[in-house]
């Protein structure tokens, strides 16, 4: 009966990640659409035009200093800053949408979306002001918590409506299109309005507050613990995990994904280095053949944002090879964290380098993590070889 139990809660863990994830999944290429777009618009009149970072693009329209084809760039990169802005303001909602279509099926999506864009933009209430009137009082937004709890919630809610509403085979068309969608959307729009939007508000300006408190120490905490979650198990859940919360806490502007980003890379790049390395360090090949020809893939993964590659590597040995990883990659991010560099793109890949404020901080913390990683795995295998303890084929 215990084992019954326990393999239950453990499949309930299990769906409840899957349904996260599949949110996730369909959250971030709005996030990457948004951001290259909105980040393109930047580079034209700032690196372009070489425009004051102080001022915004539609001061440099009106400051009279552009015309003709100079001043139609300026204006399509405002066009294009809006509409990359625009396109973050879906993200959240299409998380919520995504979790609950997973969770219900189709009649969900439409009710977690709601859901979601309410959690991004809540409905204002109307309120007894201090002069004595009503007026319309916008709240603090839920964010990421606020669509992660409607996804869910919605989800169950259409589910349990769908196996509990018994109609007739010339009803369905009605139940499905018309009857489910209606009863969740009011069930959506009361518990957002009277439940989530209130919490999900509080908790939100409790962590901003707490970070205020903290200063630049919380962003080191938090920076260390992000970075040093996402390296451990390289893709696996204790990753997953770190990469929701750190998305999560992106999505709702509180803190950067900088150190999640660069932890992801690390790993890979500097077990990959190591066996570029290896003959001009110690003399010697400190690996088996296979592993040279993993190593350059390890790297290639690496700059497109995939931290698989250090797998073998860490099968190998992994007593030695995992901590090694982890101390590292926290070094390097807390190290490009330290100097500047913010990241709020949730892409570790090299081509969303370029959104990075600060790159040369956040390449030179990638730069310390994968050396440290490449230099100490190797000079560790070479002294595992001369003690007779470590066996590599032979050239």
């Amino acid at each position: 009966m215990e084992i019954k139990k326990r393999s239950r809660k453990v499949s309930g863990i299990q769906s409840f990640y899957r349904h996260i994830m599949t949110g996730i999944s369909y959250m971030i290429p709005i996030l990457i659409m948004g951001g290259l777009i909105g980040a393109f618009s930047q580079v034209l009149p700032y690196v372009l035009f070489k425009i004051d970072p102080s001022v915004n693009i539609l001061g440099a329209i009106n400051s009279g200093e552009f015309s003709g084809f100079n001043l139609q760039i300026l204006k399509f990169a405002h066009l294009m800053e809006s509409f990359g802005f625009t396109l973050f303001g879906f993200a959240i909602p299409m998380f919520a949408a995504f979790v609950a279509n997973s969770i219900g099926g189709k009649t969900a999506l439409a009710a977690g979306f709601i859901g979601g864009y309410i959690a991004n933009r809540p409905i204002s209430i109307i309120k007894l002001l201090d002069s004595g009137v009503y007026d319309k009082v916008a709240p603090v937004p839920s964010g990421f918590f606020g669509a992660i709890i409607i996804g869910i919630f919605i989800g169950y809610i259409v589910k349990w409506l769908n196996q509990n509403i018994k109609l007739s085979e010339k009803w369905l068309a009605f139940k499905t299109t018309f009857l489910i969608p209606l009863l969740s959307a009011l069930i959506c729009m009361i518990a957002m309005i009277f439940v989530i939007t209130p919490i999900g508000g509080w908790l939100n300006v409790q962590i901003r507050n707490l970070l205020e408190i903290a200063g630049k120490q919380g962003e080191y905490v938090y920076a260390l613990i992000s970075s040093a979650a996402t390296a451990f198990d390289l893709g696996g859940p204790i990753n997953k995990a770190a990469s929701f919360v750190a998305i999560g806490f992106s999505a709702d502007k509180i803190l950067p994904l900088t150190a999640r980003n660069i932890a992801v890379v690390i790993p890979s790049i500097g077990l990959g280095l190591s066996t570029l390395i290896d003959r001009k360090l110690v003399g010697r090949r400190v690996y088996n053949k296979e592993f040279y020809n993993a190593g350059k893939t390890s790297i290639f993964l690496a700059f497109m944002g995939i931290s698989e590659g250090a797998i073998p590597f860490a099968l190998e040995n992994p007593v030695f090879v995992i901590p090694l990883y982890v101390i590292s990659a926290v070094i390097g991010a807390m190290s490009a964290v330290m100097l500047g560099a913010v990241q709020w793109f949730p892409e570790s890949a090299i081509w969303a380098w370029p959104l990075v404020t600060k790159l040369p901080s956040y390449i030179l913390g990638i730069a310390i993590g994968s050396i440290i990683i490449a230099v100490v795995n190797v000079i560790y295998r070479n002294y595992k070889i001369k003690k007779g303890e470590l066996e590599v084929d032979e050239e």
